[in-house]
């Protein structure tokens, strides 16, 4: 993969022959994974969300970060990796090569697992545990992807501030506990009749344990 990169594959296509001569490995091993020369460059994007993986499960006690730094976490060893090819993506990230790849698909299981974690109340993951949510915030990745691909500003500083803002932003949304507090709080006022609602006649025979009390 490295080797079709660097011979810009993408934009002059070469032949197995050559990619394999210039990453100085035999045919046959190319041949093992891949039937044709232009297969490997999606390549490159299959191994992105690997590289989190791998990266995560290598940090000690990553396991106990919580969901805003395990989102930021994500992001920046995204980006990290994406960058050591800025060029590469910048070129093809709006093109087949991406789109021939998991690229998306892996992005969106990543975003699932942050969502349905367990320090996320069980209330608000009713929510966040969907897959249209999965996919919405999907799209805010790829936009940021995109916004990173053209950020000339130093050290790509201005898509930086933008990935905390995101992070803080979904963080407090998803952890929110005004969800699970407002649930609780209508469990209690149904069970106390708080509201009367035992004195509407349909209402009322959802609770017929209870004897309604007559009007005042």
């Amino acid at each position: 993969m490295e080797a079709a990169i660097r011979l810009d594959a993408h934009q002059h296509p070469r032949s197995v022959t050559e990619i394999c001569a210039e990453a100085g490995v035999d045919e046959s091993v190319y041949d093992a994974y891949f039937d044709h020369a232009d297969e490997i460059l999606p390549t490159f994007y299959d191994l992105a969300v690997d590289q989190y993986r791998l990266l995560s499960s290598a940090t000690e006690e990553y396991e106990d970060f919580s969901v805003e730094e395990q989102m930021a976490s994500f992001y920046y060893i995204l980006l990290d990796t994406l960058g050591e090819h800025r060029a590469f993506v910048q070129d093809t990230f709006d093109t087949r090569i991406r789109y021939d790849s998991s690229f998306r698909a892996d992005v969106r299981s990543v975003l699932r697992d942050l969502l349905t974690d367990d320090r996320i109340p069980q209330s608000n993951r009713l929510v966040t545990g969907t897959w249209p949510v999965h996919e919405v915030l999907t799209t805010v990745t790829f936009m940021v992807i995109r916004h990173w691909m053209s950020d000339e500003s130093e050290q790509q500083a201005a898509t930086t501030a933008l990935v905390d803002k995101l992070v803080a932003f979904v963080s407090e949304l998803v952890t929110f506990r005004g969800v699970s507090r407002g649930v609780d709080l209508a469990w209690h006022l149904v069970q106390n009749d708080a509201l009367g609602l035992r004195r509407l006649p349909l209402l009322g025979r959802l609770f017929s344990g209870r004897e309604t009390p007559s009007p005042e």
